[in-house]
């Protein structure tokens, strides 16, 4: 059975720069961040394998684009899996910046190497 998306709480954890998931009490993802001369890099995401599709991912990142549009600058965008959400939820597209050619092999990198 699906957990439902309430059944994940996000945290921050400024001491390791990693925005946490958790169900259960147990941390199953994070989303890694930089702070690099006042802005903001989103750079790499992770969800247990167990714990994939079924909303960990878009917690983590909806989590983090609402603490991070807070700030006056621009959120970069290095992680594939972010930009994804943030071209299927453009809401967010003037709050961030997408770093697109330092992708990982993502749907999003292969999208627009293919001229889409």
């Amino acid at each position: 059975m699906k957990p439902s998306p309430a059944a994940v709480e996000v945290r921050k954890d400024e001491t390791t720069r990693l925005y946490e998931a958790l169900i259960d009490g147990q941390v199953v993802g994070n989303l890694a961040y930089e702070t690099t001369g006042g802005r903001v890099s989103l750079t790499h995401s992770y969800v247990d394998q167990d714990q994939r599709h079924r909303g960990v991912a878009s917690a983590l990142t909806r989590y983090a684009l609402e603490d991070l549009s807070q700030s006056q600058t621009k959120t970069g965008i290095y992680c594939g899996f972010v930009a994804d959400y943030v071209q299927d939820h453009p809401e967010w597209n003037n709050a961030v910046d997408i770093n697109r050619s330092s992708f990982i092999a993502t749907r999003t990198a292969r999208d627009t190497t293919s001229g889409r």
